[in-house]
């Protein structure tokens, strides 16, 4: 059925290459430690990730955002969409970092909790009239390097990953940096149990999986505000977007996973991704991928490695994928964000590009198939300000 579905959404002349007009990346470009290369893909109606890197002379701070809630049918500027942004430009770490006379596991926790209350204060103003902002939530993963110090912290379930060299010899090995907030994990579940006694619903298996409350897989975001305060699952307006939600105390959290390490010699690079990587790729595989090639357009090439594995498990080829339109293309993978960071400074690699004495940000494009058709303006947006 898909491989039909991949005939039916084709638009190429018989016998030509056809080019993927959902896929997007930068080129090689420099940050205070090495350097870093972006890509990203787009499978959903409206692009449901959002990804940005901020460089400058002191610090290197890193962004990924998966956004859900918004439904089919969205508007470009829909409700996921307009979470995501404003998570990529409101994050205040730098105001916190400044205040705190630097880069601390205390900046980073508030600045996840200004910004979820920042988006609460949003919904509370705008909610009556879009009762679906309610229902609006995001992964959001956050990696800074502060000199020899490598913070990460998340919610949800996308994923950093290090690839370091084995000492005295040319492999490299995967360690994973974060925690995942996802149902399908028993420590997450026994989690969630032990923290709702009373509630025999806390997680359900429903539609094939592990379901907070049977909804959503993930158990840490920051918005869902639906399943965080009662007072909006269960008003009147909420009903026109979905049941009333009976709960006892916040479904979900969002207080993020935090992990600090120094930096060594033999840590070659950083891979910091969404779950649409993730499910295709396993962490050693998209380690050994950056490892054993050139590093212009290697987040690229994790991206097309995805996509060529989730058309192997669909028995579709990667040529007809490139053809299949957006929103349809969800049944063969997710929207998928991809940074690689490289770590020349803390293993002695001399690198010659050096970043500006201010602080410059690369963002993805707020919507890949309107950025590559020229069809948007918004696209102009993501590649400028200043965010964060």
């Amino acid at each position: 059925m898909l491989r039909a579905v991949a005939r039916c959404c084709g638009h190429w002349p018989p016998g030509a290459a056809a080019a993927d007009g959902m896929l997007w990346q930068t080129e090689l470009r420099p940050h205070a430690a090495g350097e870093f290369s972006m890509a990203a893909a787009q499978a959903n109606l409206a692009m449901e990730d959002q990804a940005q890197v901020l460089a400058s002379p002191a610090a290197t701070l890193v962004g990924v955002y998966d956004g859900h809630g918004g439904g089919a049918g969205s508007s470009p500027m829909s409700n996921v969409r307009h979470l995501s942004l404003f998570l990529s430009g409101s994050l205040p770490f730098l105001r916190f970092e400044k205040e705190q006379g630097g880069m601390s596991t205390e900046v980073i926790r508030r600045a996840f909790g200004a910004a979820e209350e920042e988006f609460l204060q949003q919904v509370r103003q705008a909610w009556r009239q879009r009762p679906k902002m309610a229902a609006v939530g995001s992964c959001c993963l956050l990696g800074a390097i502060s000199g020899d110090t490598l913070y990460v912290a998340n919610l949800g379930d996308s994923r950093a990953v290090l690839g370091r060299r084995v000492v005295g010899g040319g492999v490299a090995v995967a360690e994973r940096l974060t925690d995942e907030h996802n149902a399908a994990s028993e420590e997450v579940r026994r989690e969630l149990t032990a923290l709702n006694p009373d509630d025999a619903q806390i997680v359900v298996h429903a539609r094939g999986a592990w379901r907070v409350k049977g909804i959503i897989q993930v158990s840490r975001t920051i918005g869902d505000v639906y399943l965080k305060k009662q007072e909006y699952s269960m008003d009147p307006v909420f009903r026109n977007v979905g049941p009333p939600i009976p709960l006892k105390r916040p479904a979900l959290s969002a207080e993020p996973s935090i992990q600090v390490r120094k930096l060594k010699p033999n840590d070659l690079f950083l891979i910091f991704a969404s779950d649409g990587l993730w499910e295709h790729l396993s962490d050693d595989a998209a380690v050994q991928i950056v490892f054993k090639n050139p590093r212009t357009g290697i987040a690229n090439r994790l991206v097309k490695a995805a996509l060529k594995e989730a058309t192997r498990k669909r028995e579709v080829s990667f040529r007809d994928l490139k053809t299949i339109e957006k929103g349809v293309r969800r049944h063969f993978h997710d929207d998928i964000s991809v940074i690689v960071v490289y770590l020349d400074r803390h293993r002695g690699r001399r690198h010659t590009r050096v970043v500006d004495s201010s602080s410059n940000c690369t963002n993805a494009p707020v919507d890949i198939y309107s950025s590559n058709s020229g069809q948007s303006v918004e696209t102009l947006q993501a590649h400028r300000g200043s965010g964060w």
